[in-house]
């Protein structure tokens, strides 16, 4: 977002709300420089209200507990943006996160203000209990999401399921962002020979582990049936959360570089069988223009390319069969691989475009 706001032409800094209390993450710096600003609150009495807050959180989330909207809600936090914005006035500011949006009440009459929600937030342990998944990050109920939401002058969706949520709880005016990483250049291609390799790049979240142990328990035995030399690479925290892998699975942890595993790998996956939000490796696969089989899931906000850009399936043997099928057929690889190149491309321009009436134009609903 960074980056697509300069490119728009916007002089963009960045307050980091730093939960450790250590140094600040150098590569932050280097990034953002004088326009890097870091609120850290080392007083005693923070440090109190901080237990507290945490304590709270965490007695929820045993208990199964959907959290107040504000649960994350540091006062220190919110006088020091005040401060930055009186002393070097913003014209917009973008709150990330529901559970930071309180911050927005700090600011300023004529700053204009912008929720950028990246997920929705609402019953999520109730989403995950219903998948036999341990509570993980934060839930809330629709209510106080949707206080959360009445704070903005527009909230940002990253795809319209999650907008048509938030239009039902709030009025404010919600508009549609998605992933703002452009498209890579490549090359069309088919298959790297001798490398029929299924790629998963994901983090250790229970999402993911509960879309990859299914994949690997019921669809790769389907597909080293037909394709015996097939394997399942993991890439990213997820390899240390599957601990017994079994045949055809190969774990890489975590690499200096994606792109030679993206270029060897035949086509990418992404078995997620639940979820909200944006699968952004769905998204970094088409950028890539590598071959994509996804469950419905995994293809939230990008469901216009679906068997075109890349191929969907819901069932175990509806995915192996779609695998199985780019494994064996270097050409559809390839026409993929191009289709998903220009989806991207789409892609790209529409959230550009969109990013842009959200920042500059007047809100309409």
């Amino acid at each position: 977002m960074a980056e697509a706001l300069r490119a728009l032409g916007h002089d963009v800094s960045f307050l980091h709300l730093q939960q450790p209390l250590g140094d600040e993450d150098p590569a932050l710096r280097a990034y953002w420089g004088d326009r890097l600003y870091v609120f850290r609150d080392r007083f005693p009495a923070s440090w109190i209200r901080r237990g507290r807050r945490k304590l709270f959180r965490l007695t929820a989330r045993t208990l199964h507990l959907d959290l107040p909207v504000d649960a994350y809600f540091d006062p220190a936090a919110a006088r020091y943006l005040a401060a930055l914005v009186d002393r070097r006035p913003f014209d917009v500011v973008v709150v990330l996160y529901v559970f930071y949006s309180r911050l927005l009440e700090s600011l300023p009459p004529g700053v204009r203000r912008l929720l950028d929600t990246q997920d929705v937030f609402s019953n999520r342990y109730r989403l995950y209990g219903e998948h036999g998944q341990a509570r993980e990050f934060f839930s809330t109920s629709p209510e106080q999401e949707g206080k959360a939401l009445d704070r903005a002058n527009t909230v940002i969706a990253i795809q319209e399921g999650d907008a048509r949520h938030f239009r039902s709880v709030s009025r404010t005016p919600v508009r549609v962002v998605g992933d703002l990483a452009p498209p890579l250049a490549v090359e069309p291609r088919g298959r790297t020979a001798g490398e029929p390799a299924l790629l998963f790049v994901g983090g250790p979240m229970g999402i993911n582990v509960h879309g990859v142990s299914w994949f690997i328990e019921q669809v790769l035995p389907i597909v080293r049936g037909q394709v015996p030399d097939a394997e399942l690479w993991l890439v990213g925290g997820i390899s240390d959360r599957i601990r017994r892998p079994g045949p055809g699975v190969r774990r890489f942890g975590f690499v200096e570089s994606l792109e030679d595993l993206y270029r060897r790998a035949a086509l990418v996956i992404n078995p997620q069988r639940f979820g909200t939000g944006l699968s952004i490796k769905s998204v970094d696969a088409l950028r890539r223009g590598r071959p994509l089989v996804t469950m419905a899931t995994g293809a939230r906000g990008l469901e216009e390319g679906a068997g075109t850009a890349f191929l969907q399936g819901e069932s175990a043997e509806e995915l192996a069969r779609h695998v199985v099928s780019v494994l064996r057929d270097p050409e559809l690889a390839a026409a993929l691989g191009e289709r998903a190149v220009a989806f991207a491309q789409d892609y790209h321009r529409r959230n550009l475009q969109a990013l842009a009436d959200v920042v500059n134009g007047p809100d309409a609903r």
